[in-house]
């Protein structure tokens, strides 16, 4: 009975054991959008994803340099640090989008996290991460058809729940407001948070799958 019970539980464990990946090739979309003018960035990227560093992009005021991103399957996307400069005052959004992921299905809870500095002069700055079931590349400032998982400051972080229905895109959008010439680096990045459940049923599969090799080992003894 006790490895019956042993069993169901590695039964229950195996999907959590080997993570999917996305099936449709993932792409990397970069928008940079400042009083009218726009600059648009894209790449394909392997099945599991990869890092991928965007030419400078320069519209209205402002001049975005070393644009790091990242994007991982199944389930996450950064907008690595990256330096930004102002020569005036003026708004900048930057929209970064990850499409082909396909993990997790159903619903999951998001994590949002929002990091940098301002070296000089003064910024307003937000970032607001969504999950687009339509799986759409270039949405700059994901405008349409997208949920909106987190909305946060500059050094915060934030989850929310979000249901998946097949292929979908994750957003990063980034809001900066200078005033006068401004220098800052940031990073904002999004990933599936793993429900307790699924924990559990791992931890639960793990420690079935060490007692039964501790039972081998001392039956081959």
């Amino acid at each position: 009975m006790r490895q019956l019970l042993l069993a169901s539980a590695m039964v229950l464990a195996a999907p959590l054991l080997i993570a999917p990946g996305a099936k449709a090739a993932p792409m990397l979309g970069l928008t940079v959008q400042s009083d009218g003018a726009s600059s648009f960035q894209s790449v394909a990227l392997g099945a599991d994803g990869g890092s991928y560093n965007f030419a400078p992009a320069s519209v209205g005021n402002f001049t975005a340099n070393n644009i790091g991103t990242q994007l991982f399957s199944p389930d996450y996307i950064d907008l690595a640090t990256f330096d930004l400069s102002s020569q005036s005052g003026g708004t900048l959004v930057i929209t970064l989008t990850g499409t082909g992921f396909t993990s997790p299905f159903g619903a999951s809870s998001w994590l949002t996290q929002f990091t940098g500095n301002v070296a000089n002069g003064a910024a307003t700055v937000s970032a607001q991460s969504y999950l687009d079931n339509s799986d759409t590349l270039n949405n700059p400032g994901c405008s349409a058809g997208c949920t909106l998982l987190s909305s946060v400051g500059l050094g915060s972080s934030a989850t929310a729940s979000a249901v998946t229905d097949g292929s979908f895109a994750l957003t990063e959008v980034i809001t900066i407001t200078t005033q006068d010439s401004t220098r800052l680096s940031l990073d904002a990045s999004v990933s599936s948070v793993p429900e307790p459940m699924s924990l559990a049923l791992l931890g639960t599969g793990l420690a079935g799958t060490g007692l039964i090799r501790r039972r081998a080992g001392r039956k081959a003894a």
